[in-house]
């Protein structure tokens, strides 16, 4: 029972700091794109920053996504082996 406990907190913090490293790549992306219109950062360099927090974005979203797709499967078989459908 404390196992499960255990997977279930887990699962969940791993999905918030998924969620938590998406939305600061965005807000950082945002400073970016302030600070390219007013002309303290240069093109190129508004430029190289916005790939980078798009990719880690992008990246921490796939890992959040896997997380939950894995442990939605791990429910579900759980269910369908111990017959609750």
């Amino acid at each position: 029972m404390e196992l499960t406990i255990l997977v279930v907190v887990l699962i969940g913090a791993g999905i918030t700091a998924g969620v938590f490293l998406v939305a600061r790549a965005i807000v950082e992306l945002g400073a970016v794109a302030y600070a390219a219109l007013e002309k303290t950062m240069s093109r190129n360099e508004a430029t190289r920053k916005s790939a980078a927090l798009l990719a880690g974005a992008a990246l921490a979203l796939i890992a959040t996504a896997i997380i939950a797709a894995i442990s939605l499967l791990v429910v579900f078989a759980g269910l369908l082996q111990s017959g609750g459908f």
